[in-house]
Order: C-alpha cells, then sequence, then structure tokens
C-alpha cells in the first residue's frame, strides 16, 4: 500500500522535501484540521496528508459506519383506496424466502405509484430494522437518466460506507453492495426508474430485504431477477370522491354529489388530478364542483399542446390550476421549470422570484397552495408531470431568450454559491473565476469546511446537471468556472465519477476559450483524481500538455506540485520512495511516467525560478 505524501515549497518544489505545520496553524489558514500542511498543497486547495490509496486497491475488509438510514420521502397527505394491491404486495412478502423481494410498480404518470410504495414501507417499518433507503433514479431529466453505477454509490453511502471509500467501477461497488446487504434486512426503494438495466445491480443480497421500484415502463426484463409485477389502475370514482370530502369538506360535496361523481370520473382516476382539483376548489369556496366539472371537460377539449394519453387528465387539471394562478405566480411557475432537475433549493426559488420583481414568499405560497410545487425541508421541487406542463407552458408562452435568460440565471447562482463554499472550504488558493472578487470579503454563508462541503453533497446532482446542462449550450465559463470551484468537494469528499467526468467537460471548455490558466489548473486538479485512484499513465496524459501551454497563461507552482506528485507516485509504485533511488529496477511504464514528468517539471520550475529566486509561495 503507497504511502501518504507531503511536500513543501520554497522557491522550487523539490520532490520528497517536507515541512511539517501544527495543526492550529492549518485550522487558523483553511478552517480544516490536519496533522500536516504544506504550501503547495495551499496552492491546489488540497488541506491535510494526501493519501494515495484507490478503494479499488483497499483491503477486503470494508469499513462501515453502522447506520440504519430512513430515508423515504414524507407522507403526500391523503392516502386512498389500494387494498386489493396493499393485500398482493403482503402476500408476496410471506411467499418470499429465497432471495429478496423484488417488486415492480407500473403505471401513469401521476397515478399513486411511490405513494404506494411508501405506504407499504412504512406500514412494514420493524420489518427493516437495518434501514429504509431511498434513490431517485432521475425521470425529471430524462434525457439523462443516472447510471446505475451513481445509484450503487448513492446507496453505499446511505449504508454507511465513507465518500472517499466508495469505488469508482461498477464492478466494485457491486462486489461491495453485495457484501454489505448480506445478512442484513433493509428495503430500498428505486423511484422513476427509466430502464431495467437501473435497477437489476440494486437487489439487495439477503432474503430478508426488500426492493420496491416505481415506473412508468412496464421493465420486462427484470422478469429474470424474480420480479413481482404491479401496474396500477386508476382509483375508482368512489375512491376519488373520498379524495374531494376529505380535501373540501363532507358536507360541500354531498351537496353536489352528482357533479362530485362527474368530476371523479373527469380526473380518470389520477390521485394526483383529484388532489390538484380539490386544492383548486379549496382555495375557490364560492365556487362549485359544476363549475369545476365544466372546466375539466372544455379544457380536455382545448388542450391539444400534449399528447392524448394515460396522464391526459392529470395534464388537463394541472392546466386548470395554472389558469387559476395570478400573473406573477404564472410566471414563476414557468420559470423554475427550466431548473435542469426540477428540485430546488429555496435560496433559489427566491432568487429567480427576485429576478421576476415577485413577492417571493406569497408567490410561492400560492405554487404550495395550487399544489403545483412540492415543499420540504428548505428545498422545493415538481412531480415529474407537473414539470413536464410548466416546461410545455413556457415553450408555448416565453421567448427562446427568457428561458434562456432564465437557465443563466439559474446555473449562475450554482456558480456563485459554489464559489462562496469553495473559499470557506480552501480559503487562501488563488483562484480565477470571476465571481471570486465580489465574494472574497462576503460574510460567509457556511460556518465551517463541514457544513460547506454538506451543501455540495446535497447539490452534487444539480451541479452535475448544471455543468452538462451549460456544456450542451456551449455555455463554456460556467463549465470551467463550476469545476475550478468544487475542487475543494472532490478533493475531500471523493466522488470520482464526478470529479473525471466535470473536469474532463471543464478542460475541454477552457481550451475552447483559449484560457491557458483555466486550462492548466482544471488538468491539475484532475490529475490528483487519476493520483488518488494510482492511475498513473491518465494522471500524466492530462497534466503533461500544460507545460506546452503559453507560459503566461499556466501556474507554475500548482503545476510544479502535480508533477512532483506524479513523479513521487511512479517511483513508489516499484518501491523507491527516494527521490534520489536508482530507477532501473522499476517496470518500463513507471520509468517513463518518471522520466517525461521530470523533463515537464523541470520546464514548469524555469520560469518561476527565473523571477522569483526563493520567494515562498502562499
Amino acid at each position: 500500500m503507497p504511502r501518504s505524501v507531503e511536500t513543501s515549497v520554497t522557491g522550487e518544489i523539490a520532490t520528497g522535501d517536507i515541512v511539517a505545520h501544527g495543526a492550529a496553524n492549518d485550522v487558523a489558514r483553511t478552517g480544516v484540521p490536519t496533522t500536516r500542511h504544506d504550501e503547495a498543497s495551499d496552492r491546489t486547495g488540497t488541506t491535510g496528508v494526501l493519501d494515495r490509496r484507490s478503494p479499488g486497491h483497499l483491503p477486503g475488509r470494508i469499513d462501515v459506519v453502522p447506520v440504519a438510514a430512513h430515508q423515504l420521502p414524507p407522507p403526500s397527505g391523503l392516502f386512498v383506496g389500494r387494498t386489493s394491491e396493499l393485500n398482493r404486495m403482503e402476500a408476496w412478502h410471506r411467499e418470499n424466502s429465497e432471495r429478496a423481494l423484488l417488486v415492480a410498480l407500473t403505471g401513469s404518470g401521476g397515478i399513486g405509484k411511490t405513494t404506494l410504495a411508501c405506504h407499504w414501507l412504512r406500514q412494514h417499518e420493524r420489518r427493516f430494522p437495518d434501514g429504509q433507503l431511498y434513490v431517485d433514479a432521475g425521470t425529471r431529466s430524462a434525457e439523462h437518466p443516472i447510471a446505475a453505477a451513481e445509484l450503487l454509490g448513492r446507496l453505499l453511502r446511505a449504508l454507511g460506507v465513507p465518500p472517499e471509500r466508495v469505488p469508482l467501477e461498477m464492478a466494485e461497488r457491486l462486489s461491495w453492495y453485495r457484501s454489505i446487504t448480506a445478512g442484513r434486512s433493509l428495503s430500498v426503494l428505486v423511484d422513476n426508474v427509466v430502464s431495467t438495466a437501473q435497477v437489476r445491480p440494486l437487489l439487495p443480497e439477503s432474503a430478508t430485504s426488500t426492493l420496491l421500484v416505481t415506473s412508468r415502463s412496464r421493465l420486462v426484463g427484470l422478469t429474470m431477477e424474480g420480479a413481482r409485477f404491479m401496474e396500477l389502475a386508476p382509483l375508482n370514482a368512489e375512491d376519488v370522491v373520498h379524495i374531494l370530502s376529505r380535501k373540501l369538506g363532507r358536507s360541500r360535496v354531498s351537496r353536489e354529489m352528482g357533479n362530485a361523481r362527474l368530476l371523479a370520473k373527469l380526473c380518470a382516476g389520477s390521485p394526483l388530478a383529484a388532489t390538484e382539483i380539490s386544492a383548486w376548489l379549496a382555495a375557490r369556496p364560492h365556487r362549485s364542483l359544476a363549475h369545476a366539472a365544466n372546466l375539466v371537460r372544455e379544457q380536455r377539449k382545448r388542450l391539444t399542446t400534449l399528447p392524448r394519453s394515460e396522464d391526459f387528465a392529470a395534464h388537463s387539471v394541472v392546466d386548470i390550476c395554472y389558469q387559476g394562478l395570478s400573473p406573477q405566480a404564472a410566471t414563476l411557475y414557468r420559470r423554475l421549470a427550466q431548473h435542469p432537475r426540477g428540485d430546488l433549493p429555496v435560496a433559489l426559488t427566491h432568487h429567480l422570484a427576485g429576478i421576476e420583481g415577485s413577492d417571493s414568499e406569497r408567490v410561492l405560497a400560492e405554487l404550495r397552495d395550487a399544489r403545483l410545487l412540492g415543499a420540504g425541508e428548505q428545498r422545493y421541487w415538481f412531480h415529474d408531470l407537473v414539470l413536464a406542463h410548466a416546461r410545455t407552458m413556457s415553450l408555448g408562452e416565453d421567448s427562446p431568450g427568457v428561458r434562456r435568460r432564465t437557465l443563466h440565471s439559474v446555473i449562475d447562482w450554482y456558480i456563485g454559491r459554489a464559489v462562496e463554499a469553495d473559499l470557506v472550504i480552501t480559503p487562501r488558493r488563488p483562484r480565477f473565476g470571476r465571481h471570486y472578487p465580489s465574494r472574497a470579503n462576503d460574510w460567509p454563508v457556511w460556518d465551517s469546511p463541514e457544513s460547506a462541503l454538506d451543501w455540495f453533497e446535497r447539490e452534487r446532482g444539480n451541479l452535475r446537471a448544471v455543468i452538462i446542462e451549460a456544456h450542451h449550450n456551449q455555455w463554456d465559463e460556467p463549465v470551467w468556472q463550476l469545476c475550478e470551484a468544487m475542487w475543494g468537494f472532490f478533493f475531500h469528499r471523493k466522488h470520482y465519477r464526478d470529479w473525471i467526468d466535470s473536469h474532463r467537460l471543464g478542460i475541454e471548455a477552457a481550451s475552447r476559450l483559449g484560457h491557458p490558466l483555466a486550462e492548466s489548473r482544471l488538468r491539475c486538479q484532475l490529475a490528483f483524481a487519476y493520483l488518488d485512484l494510482e492511475h498513473f499513465d491518465e494522471a500524466m496524459d492530462v497534466c503533461l500538455p500544460a507545460p506546452r501551454l503559453p507560459e503566461a497563461g499556466w501556474d507554475s507552482a500548482e503545476l510544479s506540485t502535480t508533477l512532483s506528485e506524479l513523479t513521487s507516485a511512479a517511483r513508489r509504485g516499484s518501491g523507491h520512495d527516494d527521490a534520489g533511488s536508482n530507477t532501473s529496477d522499476e517496470r518500463p511504464g513507471e520509468r517513463k511516467i518518471v522520466r517525461i514528468s521530470s523533463a515537464a517539471l523541470s520546464r514548469a520550475r524555469a520560469p518561476r525560478a527565473e523571477t522569483t529566486g526563493n520567494h515562498r509561495i502562499g
């Protein structure tokens, strides 16, 4: 197992030079307590001892922090009917004995798949003492469904694997997942699945565990995994009337029972449609159910922008709720839908409302009351069917320029927040992004590096989606700037796949812009990911083009640090830790890395040695 590496910078970076600093000094400079620190790592933003162990090279024993996570979404409110479905799921559980139970709940959008799954799991929480896990497979961004490897990574972290020890490769993640879930009794709910490939690896390795899957697709490929399938039918009319009675009051509904049944028929058994029209009527106590039924009927005739499908009733009712919004709320509804995933932190919703000059609290309350926007702890979100409607409305009512500016505002907000968090995590590191000067003296939003890292963790999926969206729009500045701002997060939390994928896009963006300073920085940042993983060839390939960039366009100190690490790592690969060791016994690949990176290191040092002498960096 390779040992940790520490280097120091005093004018030049000499491989193997080690300078120790006290932990108190580390806290004063970076806010991160460590046992060792170095000026070179302060240039790159790394703090503390750099451990180059790859998760793929860890010992056979898997150290896991014991946790029993309870991640189910909060109850959505009213649950009605579904008695036969609950009984069938219970029978499947009793019959199951040889392997984990796999149930696929399918059906149209808004039919109640997630609600049914969560209700059954809460009923039987005691059966799963080792936790109830939840992951969203991502149909809010159907063009970019979340890969099975990413879902496995989320589940491993929920099961107590430290982020920095989650393996990079899919095969290793699967092996770890099976090992950890063996002998446990837990449930896993995978929501909004797009394809069978997302689900197959997620089956726990325990006969006392259960995997529930929700999808609009039938997922027939899961037959080979022994899946039980249940396609949810629409609610019957009496159940829909029951929803209306619970939401509007029994007396109001009983006075118009005939119209209530007509409204139930027009909702086509969709719990989402019934809930939406109930919210619309609740906000208008003087409107009759007959009036609402006429609106739904007329709306279904007019709504030709959407394909007629089994979701059509729900879309019609959502559109009625939309038409009843104030102009300010309708505008914000369309603006919020420009978010790549439809899962927004509260601060971002207020930011977008402020751009429109709206009273954000009032307008957001209007969207919540209309059931067009879900609300949780410090977050708002769209149901995927509502998000599709909001985007359709935006296509019809907003110009391309308005949609583009709104998306740019979303991306810009994320860059600003990422910059603020990065300044808390690694405060002394020089930066090049345009957001840093304006925020360097701001009062920090976070009170510690750990809380800033936790913000990155919560928004990781959104940040990934924002980078991809900016890349698809060929907005190169935001792509590389987000990569620069996420360096401290990636270094500490070790999300290697996101680290590598984002930085490859960032390097491409900086190169297109002709921004050698940004390109050099991102190449160095990406090289550290490969060094952590002991992928030395990849580290060399990504790092060595940097010295060939225009000299004024790269940071020689940062590049020198990275190349020093690469040279040392290659030597350690053959057991020669001493910088002066004879490399005659090294493997050819290691000799090549040492030779090429040492030559590049000399080129990187030269300009700085000529101009700075022994000036200390940092």
